[in-house]
């Protein structure tokens, strides 16, 4: 791993980046970065962008959501556009997704992190978001923490998550988005996020609490699967299209 030279074109030409360089600062990011590309595809040394996700269900929704953001219109930028480029899907979840910033900003490769806001009440209790105290999200905290010169065990709370501003959202080459209050109700995880905003398709009333809209079963590539089939005309939540739409906007080969 540390013998590799990563070679970026660039409108000016091209940079060379060696692998040992980035192993010799920051040894225990790059031991997880080596064993994770190890046992995983590689795919991100050749991406134009890159988006770290939680599983498999935003691996099947995030292609359809990116052509739908492009079909309404959200992508402003001149071509070619974020659906036409080639972007790495990496699936690592909300405990590790943090990891990959220090090697990202070092590829520098525009970076969309999309992951799940997983309230709590305290270390062990889920809950509604509107109740919650904190969060169990690895990803986020450290996030938190980073932005806000805290210290690494400093505790987070999930007012200090919901009203992260949106300039803090940004850091170095990598951007974070979670799920935010739409219609009145924040789902804490992808499902919940969608069955808030497709409120008809799920048999949901105009006036539902956080309860009614909570993703009850384990099946979520099938979620994903019969949303995409069944529904072609479903609504994205709004951290998704955010995060889309800043990913879309990053400037490449510069």
């Amino acid at each position: 791993f540390n013998k590799i030279r990563y070679a970026q074109k660039r409108k000016s030409g091209v940079r060379y980046k060696d692998l040992s360089d980035f192993c010799a600062t920051d040894k225990e990011n790059a031991d997880f970065i080596r064993k994770y590309l190890t046992l995983s595809r590689c795919d991100l040394f050749f991406a134009y962008r890159a988006i770290l996700i939680e599983g498999a269900a935003e691996r099947l929704l995030i292609p359809d959501m990116m052509k739908k953001c492009d079909t309404l219109g959200l992508f402003k930028s001149k071509p070619p556009k974020l659906p036409s480029q080639y972007y790495a899907l990496i699936e690592v979840g909300g405990a590790y997704a943090h990891k990959f910033c220090p090697f990202i900003n070092f590829l520098e490769i525009p970076t969309l992190i999309l992951t799940d806001i997983d309230s709590m009440l305290d270390g062990r209790t889920k809950s509604n978001v509107a109740t919650g105290k904190t969060t169990s999200n690895a990803t986020i905290k450290w996030w938190i923490r980073q932005v806000k010169g805290l210290d690494e065990a400093a505790p987070i709370t999930l007012k200090q998550v919901v009203n992260l501003a949106k300039a803090k959202k940004t850091k170095g080459c990598c951007h974070i988005e979670y799920q935010t209050k739409e219609n009145g109700l924040c789902g804490r995880s992808l499902e919940e996020s969608i069955i808030n905003v497709n409120r008809s398709i799920f048999g949901i009333g105009s006036t539902p609490s956080e309860d009614d809209i909570q993703f009850r079963d384990s099946k979520k590539t099938d979620f994903a699967l019969k949303l995409m089939i069944e529904n072609d005309t479903y609504n994205i939540p709004g951290y998704i299209k955010d995060g889309l739409i800043w990913l879309n906007s990053q400037r490449i080969l510069d």
